[in-house]
């Protein structure tokens, strides 16, 4: 099957149809990007994995092609595409390599915060570069001991009366891009316990050091990173928005985050589908081929039922995103339903496999290995359940209550 299938094309159809550049921005996705995945991104995942390397070449040589800067205005290098396509395009590279994948699906969260809460002139100073690869951003908001519970976060910043410079000092863990970013999104707490946030370089004063995270079960072909601030001094010009305003930026980054997030694992799910297909319909066993038994016909009906409910959902929170609309639980939604499917299709995929899925010769184990991390990231689906969308339900329905029954 190709990198960019007919049923993502069918998704964006339903709901953009009407778009004048629609059909431009399904041949780019089905034909450059396509390509792009499988010449540049695929044969390469499975090294990159074994080797825990991040291919940064590759990141600079799709930044040149366009999918970064698709939902971004024209003036900062953007094409103005709606979200939607973006989501497409994560799933498509997840499908080839989830680890890659996962650091562009991060690098456009943190793009969109510089984005949408920055002062101009930290916009006409990152945005085009983020927007068209040259540059890669990260996104510093996780620390050893405030994952899902973000506000528990311990960086905390003080300020400069003589010069007004805001000094960071603490420790951000977990952070994808940590290695290789030239640019930081980074929240911090300042004395009355309020998070603000800051667009950080390198090689400003004070100490600002960078720690490879090792060893990691999945999602190895990105790097992951401890990043250590000791008296940094950040000019006061890099301050993001207003003082004290940085969780609210953050949890608005999460829900598109989200959404990406949603892309990335149908696109680990629709992997681990194909590279199944492939062996049943070569394996016999009983006298027939593992495809037509009756036990693997159920199965994968069932993994098809999961992966388009995760593509759906998650095209259609990225729509809404692009409308302007709350889409607190419309992501949190798309998130749970296609990071629950990428395990279970990666899962049932191996079981159905036997031995041959379990060994990393089959190329199947890797899709379960980086699934396990979707469910996590971004808000532990636990925490999205009894609260994001558990707030989120309540409001609708205080707004919205039903006063009679039928």
């Amino acid at each position: 099957m190709p990198f960019f299938t007919s049923d993502q094309a069918d998704a964006l159809h339903a709901l953009h149809r009407s778009d004048p550049s629609h059909r431009d921005l399904v041949d780019f996705l089905s034909g450059p990007l396509a390509s792009f995945a499988a010449e540049k991104v695929a044969p390469r995942a499975a090294a990159n994995d074994h080797d825990e390397v991040f291919a940064a070449d590759n990141f600079h040589a799709l930044g040149d092609l366009g999918l970064m800067s698709l939902p971004f205005p024209e003036k900062y290098s953007g094409m103005g595409a709606c979200f939607s396509y973006l989501v497409a395009g994560i799933e498509t590279l997840a499908k080839a390599d989830a680890g890659f994948a996962l650091a562009v699906a991060i690098h456009g969260t943190m793009t969109d915060g510089i984005y949408r809460f920055a002062s101009d002139a930290l916009k006409d100073r990152y945005v085009p570069k983020l927007a068209t690869g040259e540059w890669i951003g990260a996104f510093a908001l996780t620390e050893s001991t405030s994952g899902s519970d973000a506000k528990c976060m311990r960086t905390a910043w003080t300020r400069d009366a003589a010069t007004g410079d805001y000094i960071l000092n603490g420790t951000k863990y977990w952070i994808t891009n940590g290695l290789s970013a030239d640019v930081f999104f980074v929240m911090a707490k300042g004395p009355d316990g309020q998070v603000s946030a800051f667009a950080v370089e390198k090689g400003w004063k004070g100490s600002f050091e960078q720690h490879k995270i090792e060893d990691k079960m999945g999602v190895r072909g990105s790097n992951t990173a401890e990043l250590v601030f000791s008296d940094y001094r950040v000019p006061k010009a890099h301050l993001i928005g207003a003082e004290g305003k940085g969780f609210s930026y953050a949890m608005h980054m999460l829900n598109g985050g989200r959404v990406t997030i949603g892309g990335w694992a149908t696109g680990i799910a629709q992997g681990a589908y194909e590279k199944f297909m492939k062996y049943a319909h070569e394996r016999e066993l009983f006298g027939k081929k593992l495809i037509d038994l009756d036990n693997t016909k159920r199965e994968i009906a069932e993994m098809q039922v999961a992966i388009r409910g995760g593509r759906l959902l998650s095209y259609d929170a990225a729509f809404w995103k692009s409308q302007g609309a709350d889409v607190q639980v419309k992501a949190a939604v798309a998130k749970i339903a296609a990071t629950d499917a990428s395990f279970r299709v990666s899962e049932r995929a191996i079981q159905l496999a036997g031995g041959y899925g379990y060994v990393i010769d089959s190329r199947i184990e890797r899709h379960l290995r980086d699934a396990l991390l979707g469910r996590i990231g971004e808000g532990a689906n636990e925490v999205l359940k009894i609260v994001v969308i558990a707030r989120g339900l309540e409001r609708e329905f205080g707004e919205h209550p039903v006063r009679e029954v039928w």
